[in-house]
């Protein structure tokens, strides 16, 4: 089922530069519109600049907007992709899986830090109930949050990790404050301010709310969503259908 696979740090730098900060969902594709179950439209990516050294075919950055079976195309990443332990189930690492606000909040992040001659890879977007549960398993150093209980399970959480000479960089404190700083302009919250655990890749935003009211079902209100987000609620309702289909097909992972 894994479809979609970006194998080096190069090939994810490239995906990220080409998004744009927009103050419309990047789920616009999908916006006021019939979602017909045939005949997908694609939105394509312009990449540029691609090294000789990394062959990517431009269908590599296309966005299918199939609300059936889209979230087949998501991008994901193996363990130790980024030199870490991060147990045996993929990552996912789209910025389409998480919730549209969120989402663009990232990308204004991403390019604030290339502003500033920071790059970032994604480690991490949406996260499965079962990919939660696995964090868990592997010891109190890695989560001590169940299933359901990271804001991961709804969008609104990413980790991320500067690249320098296309390696990961975790343990700089001074690249990780200047890239915490930039996120909390923004109105995220940053793990970095934590002590127990230290997670200076994670950022996370939830319009106020806590994790029981978003394992309650609840979404952040968004003010003005009308002007800014016209299709949100057809999004989040895509967005959901996508989860539990990661879900599914995580799970099954976990009971091999």
């Amino acid at each position: 089922m894994w479809l979609k696979s970006i194998v080096s740090l190069s090939g994810m730098l490239l995906l990220v530069s080409t998004v744009s900060v927009a103050q419309h969902s990047l789920f616009s594709p999908y916006d006021c519109r019939e979602h017909a179950e045939t005949a997908p439209a694609i939105e394509q990516f312009t990449v540029e600049a691609v090294p000789d050294e990394f062959n990517f075919s431009l269908e590599e950055f296309d966005i299918a907007t199939d609300t059936v079976s889209g979230w087949k195309t998501w991008n994901y990443v193996e363990n130790y992709a980024f030199g870490k332990d991060r147990g045996a189930m993929p990552m996912i690492t789209d910025l389409h899986a998480l919730h549209p606000i969120f989402r663009d909040r990232i990308v204004a992040l991403i390019e604030s830090c290339r502003l500033k001659g920071i790059e970032l890879a994604i480690v991490e977007t949406y996260r499965t109930p079962a990919k939660q549960h696995e964090y868990k398993t592997m010891g109190k150093h890695y989560t001590s949050s169940g299933a359901g209980k990271s804001k991961h399970q709804y969008g609104l959480a990413i980790d991320i990790v500067p690249i320098i000479k296309n390696a990961a960089v975790w343990d700089n404190t001074a690249l990780w404050r200047k890239i915490g700083t930039a996120g909390e302009k923004l109105g995220m919250r940053w793990g970095g301010r934590w002590k127990k655990p230290y997670d200076p890749g994670h950022f996370e935003w939830t319009g106020g709310l806590t994790t029981a009211n978003l394992y309650q079902g609840m979404f952040p209100a968004i003010p003005n969503a009308d002007d800014l987000y016209p299709c949100l609620t057809e999004d989040l309702k895509i967005l959901r259908k996508y989860w539990n289909e990661w879900e599914v097909e995580q799970s099954s992972i976990s009971r091999k």
